[in-house]
């Protein structure tokens, strides 16, 4: 057998391996993803918080959508006065044809003046033998659509 200093002597030296860039390019793809996620975080959070009348008076529109006819009308108008009002303090107190006047001009429309819409005036409060609501739920929607809110 060789002997055992000589075995010694034969070995070399440890090195390190040769640096080939790999952890800084993933140190560097790492960093990266945090950032894009942190962006990626920051725009749903913005966009999430966009537009909340908007969104909600769409939602109270939609959950209207399961009411039988005339609860229907009555929450159609709710969501109405609710979005009117947060537009327009002075609106929420208006009654009648000043109410209808007042949400015409919020909405740039002749819709409630005129049109189908002054089901939400004093017709409200009748009974009534037709049902404006299913006419009336695309026409909200659409004016509802555009609010910037």
């Amino acid at each position: 057998m060789a002997d055992p200093s000589s075995l010694v002597e034969r070995l070399r030296p440890l090195r390190p391996p040769t640096a080939d860039g790999t952890t800084e390019i993933l140190i560097m793809a790492l960093v990266g993803c945090v950032i894009a996620a942190a962006i990626s975080c920051a725009l749903l959070r913005f966009f999430a918080q966009r537009r909340p009348l908007r969104r909600s008076a769409l939602a109270a529109l939609a959950a209207s959508r399961a009411l039988p006819a005339p609860e229907r009308l009555v929450a159609q108008a709710r969501a109405l006065r609710d979005v009117a009002g947060a537009l327009d303090r002075s609106a929420a107190s208006l009654r009648g044809e000043e109410w209808l006047a007042r949400v015409d001009a919020i909405f740039s429309t002749r819709l409630f003046g005129e049109g189908l819409g002054r089901a939400y005036g004093e017709a409200l409060y009748r009974q009534r033998d037709d049902d404006p609501a299913e006419a009336l739920d695309g026409e909200l929607e659409r004016l509802l659509a555009r609010l910037e809110k």
